[in-house]
């Protein structure tokens, strides 16, 4: 019985032709550069929601605070106490806008706008790293 010939070399993987290889980087440009657009769009909306809201809120807190500052000098005008109910409602309204000012600061901090596409392009490079480490 002959010998058997020497099991041969696991094949490399080879680099696709130039044309297939430029074929598919584009249209993965072209799906990142869709979904980018996506996430913009949504961040563009998550903003101006956002600044509406900010918006109407500061209005709203200014009318109401001017009325209720009214509403409680008027209350207390005539007390001999006055003067520690004003410090009190400056206090409140001091209190209420650093509240304000921790969720708006803690909700811009934790918004990551583009987050998806700035993911699939870090898997692309993975895998684009691991395609050329495997053929060289």
């Amino acid at each position: 019985m002959p010998p058997s010939p020497p099991p041969s070399p696991p094949s490399r993987p080879s680099f696709p032709p130039a044309g297939v290889v430029f074929s598919l980087l584009s249209e993965s440009a072209s799906h990142r550069a869709d979904l980018a657009s996506l996430e913009a769009g949504e961040a563009r909306d998550h903003a101006i929601v956002s600044l509406l809201l900010a918006a109407s809120a500061a209005v709203l807190v200014l009318l109401t605070g001017f009325a209720v500052t009214l509403l409680l000098a008027s209350l207390a005008w005539d007390s001999p106490h006055r003067l520690a109910w004003l410090i009190l409602i400056c206090v409140v309204y001091l209190g209420s806008t650093v509240a304000a000012s921790l969720v708006l600061v803690r909700r811009l901090r934790t918004w990551r706008p583009l987050e998806e596409t700035q993911k699939q392009i870090k898997e692309d490079l993975q895998c684009l790293g691991k395609l050329i480490k495997a053929a060289l």
